[in-house]
């Protein structure tokens, strides 16, 4: 058995603007291999021995330098993953309501830039799986079955 970690869990953060209800995203590099310019929510791959909610404040704060507890997060939503590249990945989304500081563009070698992004609208230059996050987070759904268009480069979740 090898003792390599593969992880098929994501975790998110849809962190929610207290004022007008929007949602963080970040704007992947054209360079990148999976989402090249495309929105996307805060978040990726759980690590090994994380907890879901562990995992997710790190990703937050890695992306957009806001520290939160983990017990600050709420449950949002669980997706179930069919990727482009025929992975089936298990994605748990945390909503952040309240936090300190303002967030910011921690990864500019992944990320151009972050954007305010209204869930009920989501913009078009999303990726498919975080429209359908966004989506379903705006209609109150809590778990969602997500099968994402596939990408130049492959193109799984985010």
């Amino acid at each position: 058995m090898s003792d390599v970690h593969r992880s098929i869990a994501h975790v998110m953060v849809l962190l929610q603007h207290p004022v007008d209800g929007r949602v963080l995203t970040v704007r992947h590099q054209p360079h990148s291999w999976h989402s090249p310019g495309l929105l996307t929510v805060v978040g990726g791959r759980l690590e090994a021995g994380e907890f879901f909610d562990e995992g997710a404040t790190r990703e937050l704060a890695e992306e957009t330098g806001i520290v939160i507890a983990p017990e600050r997060l709420e449950f949002c939503q669980l997706v179930h993953l069919y990727a482009a590249d025929g992975e089936r990945v298990t994605g748990v989304v945390f909503l952040a309501r309240e936090w300190e500081g303002e967030p910011y563009n921690r990864e500019p070698g992944t990320h151009s830039d972050l954007v305010w992004a209204d869930p009920g609208s989501p913009p078009e230059d999303c990726h498919p799986f975080t429209h359908e996050v966004l989506r379903h987070f705006a209609a109150g759904l809590r778990y969602a079955n997500v099968i994402a268009a596939e990408l130049r480069g492959g193109g799984g979740a985010p």
